[in-house]
């Protein structure tokens, strides 16, 4: 019985042993990898990969083996598909995967994978079979007279630079070339520095141009612009490539009365003269420090008719673009778009934390909004701030180190990105003659507890995008100190306050629907066919509100808008979906409405509005779109100015956790600087930096919650306003 015993754990222990062998596979390790490199590879985690490689955490050397654990996409890859270092043959792609996700995953670029399986060039479709040789490499194409190849870090701008010529132009001549991002090696035609945009009976639609205007230039009404061109019936996109009878963009153009042309292009506006005289326009090169006022005042129109006639005005005024004026303005008047005298900024610069000493300082021109707090600031006194975050100092200020640590998490990125916002906001701060210390205290789950021997009456610690709450230490300090708390949700064990610094999105919504109780119309909520996402919030507010669903491409059944809809009150229309399609029917929908209907769009969430280039902020205009936002968009003077000196430190454009990271140092430093306490400047003084307002209200004992928003509304013919709650 003994023997059998034994035989039987023999068994399983060998079974066992089996099966553990079989839930890895091997890897060679290559020169230059790193154990994230290999980790996203294989779509694990790097600490598996650690757990099962001890020592790997610390150093691991070209030539030696890592076990990988095999996840579900190991396990499920189809039993005669082949994947090791150098070949991937007969993998069948998986519902969900996409090719970045696939070039990772190999190790290779996404363009030597569209090369060897030039099926998925077009698109990647579940069921496709995918075979590499990975050891292969696409040879580095030599560029042809008229034809440049996309290196790393490039962009359009850049490109239209370096030769000389504008960025419209090179984005007409490679309009079937271009998607969403451009690719490194990608072939791009760079067009004769004189050429138009049009071409041969054909036009390139540039940003701006709308159906009425282009119907008047090439004289066709737009039915038959739309005939001519099917592909633009459901929305005019710049890059189209037209079909024309005629291309005499270069000559004087005649735009007739509004009578001859019909009213359903809804990308013009309905404040379009209709008298019966005809008007002749050329085009003019808008010139360096022109303003919409000037350019209206020389035209001898108002700024709604200029706009009307140009509506890409309604978005900048920018030096070197391409207006129509009448005749007889005097400027520079031009066939072709001029190349703009603009400087740029190298997009490969090390992003270095900068000595303090040699940044001018970002302090928002509109002083206006925070009087309160830079009337009353105390520069006599000294103050702490601390930041409590994964890096010392020395591994923040090291690009070596910071870029180790990225290699390990990529999630490491956003607090490099906040840290160089801060920077900036210190600097703004150091140019105040604020007195203040600067600490860096480094997260170590492994303590419960940070004692704070700090010589200043007055200490505040930020603490960015912390993953866990229950990870958050007890803070013990001698002297008065406040917790800010940036997206960490974090809750404090002691006495010590927290300011919860950024606006929740609940809130955003909640004020937007408090809004609309006030006014006492008829609320009506537009969802597609999955059930609207903040039903329970708009009831528990607006129970008299009426939702309506339509189909998946946004389109309502027969007469149901109708019956919705109140003639004798202001109708609100709630749109909450996620789905562009359905927003552009939705509106097209209510426009037509107008006219026997007061209608006005409302969104409950900032995050809705989609891309200009995918929808017109004429139909927001023209339907008074009001929308919550964290962000002033009136307030671009402050906006442009950071991401200027952002952009000049760094090399590249601020991204929203380094907006924060200026915005929440600079607020903070300014209440630390008071004479009051921190406590009393935020029961006392509202402030608005650069892109956030601050507006904190109390929520229990010790935590206060950051209720600081815009309500904005577009106006029907220029800019937004704010609303008051």
């Amino acid at each position: 019985m003994g023997k059998y015993f034994t035989f039987i754990l023999l068994l399983l222990f060998g079974s066992k042993f089996s099966l553990a062998q079989q839930n890895y596979i091997d890897h060679t390790i290559k020169k230059g990898e790193s154990v994230y490199m290999i980790s996203r590879r294989y779509g694990v985690s790097v600490n598996a990969i650690f757990n099962l490689n001890p020592g790997s955490e610390n150093v691991i050397y070209a030539g030696r083996t890592l076990r990988i654990p095999k996840t579900d996409n190991t396990t499920t890859t189809p039993t005669n598909a082949v994947i090791n270092d150098t070949i991937v043959r007969n993998y069948i792609v998986r519902r969900g995967e996409t090719k970045f996700g696939l070039s990772r995953r190999f190790g290779v670029s996404i363009n030597l994978l569209e090369e060897q399986n030039p099926h998925i060039v077009s698109m990647l479709q579940e069921g496709h079979t995918i075979n590499l040789d990975i050891s292969s490499e696409i040879a580095q194409p030599k560029a042809t007279k008229g034809q440049h190849i996309v290196v790393k870090g490039e962009t359009l701008w850049g490109i239209s630079r370096q030769y000389g010529i504008s960025l419209a132009q090179l984005e007409a001549a490679n309009a079937n070339r271009l998607s969403e991002f451009l690719q490194i090696g990608q072939s791009l035609v760079i067009p004769d520095k004189a050429s138009e945009i049009t071409v041969e009976g054909a036009y390139i639609v540039q940003r701006g141009d709308t159906k009425f205007q282009l119907a008047k230039r090439f004289n066709m009404t737009i039915a038959e612009l739309e005939e001519k061109n099917p592909h633009i019936v459901t929305m005019l996109m710049a890059g189209h490539r037209l079909n024309i009878d005629a291309t005499d963009s270069n000559q004087t153009e005649d735009i007739v009365d509004i009578d001859q042309a019909t009213n359903n292009d809804l990308d013009s506006t309905s404040t379009i003269d209709s008298t019966n005289t005809v008007t002749k326009y050329k085009n003019y090169v808008i010139e360096p420090k022109e303003t919409l006022f000037g350019l209206a005042k020389k035209a001898g129109m108002t700024i709604d008719e200029l706009t009307t006639l140009n509506p890409k005005l309604l978005t900048s005024v920018n030096a070197g673009d391409i207006i129509k004026m009448p005749v007889g303005v005097s400027g520079t008047t031009i066939n072709t778009i001029p190349k703009p005298e603009v400087e740029t900024t190298d997009s490969t610069k090390t992003q270095d934390v900068v000595d303090s000493n040699t940044v001018e300082s970002t302090i928002p021109t509109s002083s206006h909004r925070n009087n309160a707090l830079f009337a009353n600031l105390a520069i006599e006194n000294s103050s702490g701030i601390y930041f409590y975050t994964p890096f010392s100092s020395e591994e923040l200020i090291s690009p070596k180190e910071r870029q180790k640590m990225i290699s390990i998490n990529s999630d490491f990125q956003k607090y490099i990105d906040f840290f160089q916002g801060a920077q900036i906001a210190i600097d703004s701060a150091k140019a105040l003659h604020l007195n203040f210390d600067v600490t860096l205290i480094k997260k170590n789950i492994a303590k419960s507890k940070i004692a704070i021997e700090s010589p200043h009456n007055k200490n505040a610690i930020l603490v960015p995008f912390s993953d866990s709450s229950s990870t958050f230490p007890q803070i013990q300090s001698n002297a008065p100190i406040s917790i800010v708390d940036i997206e960490s949700d974090i809750i404090s064990n002691d006495s010590i306050n927290i300011y919860r610094s950024i606006t929740p999105e609940t809130i955003q919504k909640t004020k937007t629907l408090n809004y609309l109780a006030k006014q006492n119309g008829n609320v009506v909520v537009i969802s597609d066919l999955d059930e609207a996402r903040n039903k329970d919030l708009i009831l528990n507010i607006l129970p008299e509100a009426t939702f309506l669903q339509v189909d998946n491409a946004g389109f309502f059944k027969s007469d149901n808008l109708n019956e919705v809809l109140d003639k004798t009150k202001h109708n609100f229309i709630v749109f909450d979906s996620k789905k562009t399609i359905v927003l552009l029917n939705t509106t097209t929908a209510l426009m037509g409405k107008l006219s026997d209907h007061k209608i006005q769009l409302v969104m409950l969430e900032s995050s809705l509005l989609p891309k200009q280039t995918e929808v017109s902020n004429m139909r927001f205009r023209i339907l008074q779109l009001i929308y919550p936002s964290m962000t002033d968009p009136q307030n671009q003077n402050d906006i442009l100015k950071f991401e200027n000196q952002y952009e000049e430190l760094y090399g590249i454009k601020p991204t929203r956790h380094a907006t924060l990271g200026f915005d929440v140092t600079f607020d903070t430093l300014l209440r630390i600087s008071q004479n009051t306490s921190f406590e009393d400047t935020i029961n006392t003084i509202l402030s608005e930096q650069p892109h956030l307002k601050f507006d904190y209200q109390k929520t229990n004992d010790k935590t206060y919650l950051n209720t600081g928003m815009y309500l904005m509304q577009y106006n029907s013919n220029e800019g937004m306003i704010e609303l008051k709650e």
